[in-house]
């Protein structure tokens, strides 16, 4: 028979503030003291439900229809109400199906591919600014990118380049993202003025006292989060109608995910509601790029303070790459590489927990989970409990030597079950690729206290940035 879920001995209210304040300290003492789930009352009547067993997590994701998704709402319902990221049912299965393609296998090579030669780039500036040159002034797109480029700052007594770490892997994923999965090519210009929005989204979504607040209750937006809401939509916007020019003139032959949800709108087996395509646009802007720049940015924060480690890869990738530019064909040889980056993931889940809810009563292993509850199931604490990780606090990628990182129940970066991410394999490509292509050739160097104030929104963000310092490795 099913039983109730523990209750903290200390108040809802208290356990709602520390959560919404203190979250990645207050998960991991939930994890420390409860072996399966726990349930905290919190005002309006309703609960939070914190996972902390990966059984229970695995069974959870395996029934979207006992746990649903958590409708957008509030800020994020400006941006996308129905994107894949959010969609449930048969919405879900129709765009899932409509959209697999462009993430299928000769997509993931395509995708490798383009990281390779998007990371030639982004070296080539930073080579550039190293040996005194100014790099280009003019984008792409037509905006201005003006070097040194989102305020790198190269010292030639020092031979160093100062710079934000995240927003350089932002600007290379979103020019990635945009190019292989949505057909497009974007120049600096408009990279960086999406980091400034995804900035500015980051601080409208941080968790704070009024997180755990019941869904009733309003919930005002800036003036400068409703600017890049709308900036977002309308990019989307005009990503979509050029796209239809193209299609109607014959100019454009690729099948990345916009021509494909394009191409179906007359199919009458497949049914649009008003704005998809523009939330899937909107929805991949964000989510094609946000966590493989984030994951790269912890992923080099890492390298930076174990040089040892960071050696290593550099000789696995001049070993397998040598000169060449770096590319799918690479993938399965940058083993080591690929171990450094499943640890990364690890200790830093861009995605540090899986959001559901319930709807009505059910049960979940030996317990029963109430209705209206939200449903938390922490990557972050659980990729850090002794119980399942050795030494969990330690960067040790040989910790994967002898085991597949998606065998192991207590990891899921990417989430697991039918919901699970679309992208994962594009990321995992991508980030061999990346790293290849910058350890190769540099040191990137972060303090010890680079990551120091990470924030809590619906991933795991850096509060202003990641500053690192940039020279010529030996």
């Amino acid at each position: 028979m099913a039983r109730e879920l523990p209750t903290p001995p200390e108040a809802g209210l208290v356990n709602a503030l520390r959560f919404g304040t203190q979250t990645f300290r207050f998960l991991e003492g939930v994890q420390s003291r409860f072996e399966d789930a726990v349930s905290i009352p919190v005002a309006g009547g309703g609960s939070l439900v914190l996972v902390t067993n990966p059984s229970l997590v695995h069974d959870a994701l395996s029934r979207p229809e006992d746990f649903p998704r958590v409708p957008a709402q509030g800020p994020s319902s400006m941006i996308s109400e129905q994107g894949l990221v959010q969609s449930e049912g048969d919405l879900w299965r129709q765009q899932r199906e409509v959209m697999g393609d462009a993430f299928a296998g000769p997509a993931v090579r395509s995708y490798g591919d383009t990281v390779g030669r998007r990371v030639e780039e982004l070296t080539d500036e930073w080579r550039t600014a190293l040996s005194g040159g100014d790099g280009p002034t003019t984008a792409a797109d037509g905006g201005t990118a003006a070097a040194p480029t989102g305020g790198r700052r190269a010292d030639p007594v020092s031979g160093e380049l100062s710079l934000n770490l995240h927003r350089e892997m932002t600007s290379m994923t979103f020019r990635v993202a945009c190019e292989a999965i949505l057909g497009e090519t974007v120049g600096r210009g408009l990279a960086d003025r999406f980091y400034e929005w995804m900035a500015v989204a980051g601080e409208e979504f941080e968790f704070d006292a009024t997180t755990a607040a019941p869904e009733w209750l309003p919930t005002p937006v800036s003036a400068e989060f409703d600017d890049a809401a709308n900036g977002v939509l309308t990019l989307a916007e005009t990503m979509i109608e050029r796209r239809r020019r193209q299609l109607a003139d014959g100019t454009h032959d690729s099948m990345d995910m916009l021509t494909l949800l394009l191409l179906r709108e007359d199919d009458p087996e497949v049914d649009y509601p008003p704005n998809q395509i523009r939330d899937e646009v909107a929805t991949f802007l964000i989510a094609g790029h946000e966590t493989t720049a984030l994951s790269l940015s912890y992923t080099q924060s890492l390298l930076a303070w174990h040089p040892e480690i960071r050696a290593r890869v550099r000789e696995e990738v001049r070993e397998v790459v040598g000169d060449e530019t770096p590319a799918y064909e690479h993938y399965a040889d940058l083993e080591y590489t690929g171990q450094v980056y499943a640890e990364a993931l690890r200790l830093y889940p861009p995605a540090w927990a899986v959001f559901r809810r319930t709807t009505e009563p059910v049960e979940l292993g030996d317990y029963r989970v109430p209705a209206d509850a939200g449903v938390i199931m922490p990557q972050w604490s659980i990729h850090r409990d002794e119980r399942y990780f050795d030494r969990p606090d330690e960067f040790d990628p040989s910790r994967w030597d002898d085991r597949r990182p998606e065998a192991v129940e207590a990891y899921f970066p990417f989430s697991v079950g039918p919901h699970a991410c679309i992208g994962r394999q594009f990321a995992l490509t991508g980030a061999r690729m990346a790293l290849a292509g910058i350890v190769r050739e540099f040191d990137v160097d972060v303090p010890a206290h680079g990551l120091d104030d990470l924030r809590a929104t619906p991933t795991l963000r850096p509060g202003d940035g990641v500053p690192s310092t940039v020279r010529f490795a030996e």
